[in-house]
């Protein structure tokens, strides 16, 4: 391959600037960063703001750039190759740090996503930054997102961080000085048994929790996980996504790279795009409360959600996993309609009348079914659903925060959930449902959604880390659509307008479950 070619297929990759100090050893700063991203499939131009002499164990020297120097690096890559995000470490002193502030405002809306890494030393102990206190408060409100760990933290904000209390008053008061979001890497956070790192935003509050591993030391962590999210936001993966797949990249590396008998520190293995569902952090989301009184951990008796070290009994399982086609209906004259294709589930979305109305309904769905291999879910009323003897309950991911999710447990009654996204998955995961959608996979009208359309590529890898828990494809599948559904291995896939909005709902009933291979 040419230099030109190489140089044309380089560029067609999404771009991210990194911006921060040489490592003559390789090992941590932009040159951690251009290899995380590269491994991640992004395009890294960088701008240096200095030069450290350093080995693994001790830093010699290091040389800043002047501010003249940053800003004509600036200014080439702003002439050639525009970013889509962009990533900073180690700001050498605050002439730079007002000149990379004032660049970033510049630029045309929308802006690139910008998260900094505040890296104050090195691993072998070198300092990198002298930031007075109103450049580091001008640098967090220019940054999208910030990622410290427990020591960066409290010196970002002048209080002392040895607690999870003192650590979420210290995350509120950056939001408070004008942070737009803070990730909190625990990895220092001795006293944690497991290693948490946090996400505060003025709206949420997620914990991505991860078991203690010794696996040796490995350089560059921070720069590889500050990459890692920048990659996946300029693949167009939400925050929340972004961040539990750069949690499990740096997992994964971690597990690859290192071992308990390592004598020196590793550099850490390319791996790419993060498939070992064993790499991938618990994820908490936290009520969305008012800042001043959100929480980091939330009543036992009431949390939805368990603690990573909880040991939790899985919801009772479905009967039949080979799911099939999954008829989604509003009527018991839908179900009545399609009970005779020999369908194995079905799901009843009640969307009008009175209280006694929707009861009397499901009460029919579930006499009707009663006696039929058919898995009926109910959506949303759990609690008639299980009143009445339902098989199954479908949920939202707003609904698992108020059901009681013991009740339905206790009940025997199976759960279905509905996510949207790795971070998602990774919080439903560690319930255990009976099954769990994913979607939605293609646009669709049936419903606002709160998330893009996933695409087929991404529910290959949705399938892979539900990990034996079965799966249902969902939204706006169709005919043209399903067969390369289906390739992804999912259990099942779950149909709206395919069947209800078409002049011959049996005939398409068995068209599509012959398309899919499931007749």
């Amino acid at each position: 391959m040419t230099d030109n070619a190489l140089q044309q297929t380089a560029v067609k990759q999404p771009v991210v600037w990194c911006i921060g100090g040489i490592d003559s050893s390789g090992g941590a700063g932009i040159t951690r960063d251009a290899i995380t991203l590269a491994d991640l499939k992004v395009h890294a131009c960088v701008i240096t703001t200095q030069a450290t002499v350093q080995s693994n164990t001790v830093m010699l020297s290091k040389e800043s750039m002047t501010a003249s120097a940053l800003n004509q690096q600036w200014q080439v890559l702003s002439e050639s190759t525009q970013a889509s995000a962009i990533k900073i470490g180690a700001i050498a002193n605050d002439e730079q740090a007002l000149l990379l502030c004032a660049r970033i405002q510049s630029l045309a809306m929308p802006r690139p996503f910008v998260v900094w890494d505040p890296v104050l030393r090195t691993s072998s102990g070198g300092k990198l930054s002298e930031l007075s206190e109103p450049v580091v408060e001008a640098l967090l409100n220019t940054v999208d997102l910030v990622t410290p760990n427990t020591q960066e933290l409290s010196w970002l904000t002048n209080m002392p961080v040895k607690t999870d209390d003192s650590l979420r008053a210290a995350a509120y008061q950056l939001i408070e000085n004008g942070a737009h979001a803070v990730y909190i890497k625990g990895g220092h956070a001795s006293w944690q048994t497991q290693a948490c790192d946090t996400f505060v935003s003025p709206t949420q509050t997620i914990q991505f929790t991860q078991p203690r591993k010794d696996t040796g030391k490995l350089r560059g962590t921070g720069c590889m996980l500050a990459s890692a999210i920048a990659a996946f936001v300029v693949h167009d993966y939400c925050i929340e996504d972004a961040l539990t797949l750069a949690n499990a990249y740096v997992s994964q590396v971690r597990s690859d790279s290192c071992s308990s008998s390592a004598h020196t520190p590793a550099f850490g293995r390319c791996v790419g795009f993060p498939r070992n569902p064993a790499s991938f952090p618990l994820v908490k989301f936290s009520p969305r409360e008012p800042l001043a009184t959100q929480t980091f951990s939330l009543d036992a008796e009431k949390a939805p959600l368990p603690q990573s070290n909880t040991v939790i009994s899985p919801f009772k399982t479905l009967t039949q996993t080979h799911l099939g086609l999954y008829p989604v209906v509003d009527s018991v004259e839908w179900i009545e309609r399609l009970l005779p294709t020999g369908t194995n589930i079905i799901q009843f979305r009640v969307k009008q009348g009175t209280q006694e109305d929707i009861r009397q309904q499901i009460k029919e769905a579930i006499a009707l079914t009663k006696h039929t291999h058919c898995q009926l879910f109910i959506n949303d009323y759990w609690e008639l659903a299980v009143e009445l003897g339902a098989f199954g309950v479908h949920l939202g991911q707003e609904d698992i925060d108020t059901a009681d999710l013991h009740a339905i447990r206790k009940a025997g009654t199976r759960l279905g959930i509905s996510t949207h996204g790795f971070a998602e998955i990774q919080r439903v995961r560690q319930l255990k449902p009976s099954y769990i959608a994913l979607g939605h996979i293609f646009p669709t009208n049936t419903k606002e959604m709160p998330s893009k359309p996933q695409g087929i590529e991404r529910l290959s890898k949705y399938v892979e880390l539900c990990e034996g828990i079965p799966t249902v494809a969902i939204g706006g599948i169709n005919l043209a659509r399903i067969a390369d559904v289906a390739k992804t291995g999912v259990n099942g896939i779950a149909v709206v307008s395919a069947i209800t909005q078409v002049d011959d709902p049996l005939h398409a009933f068995y068209a599509l479950s012959k398309e899919a291979g499931f007749a």
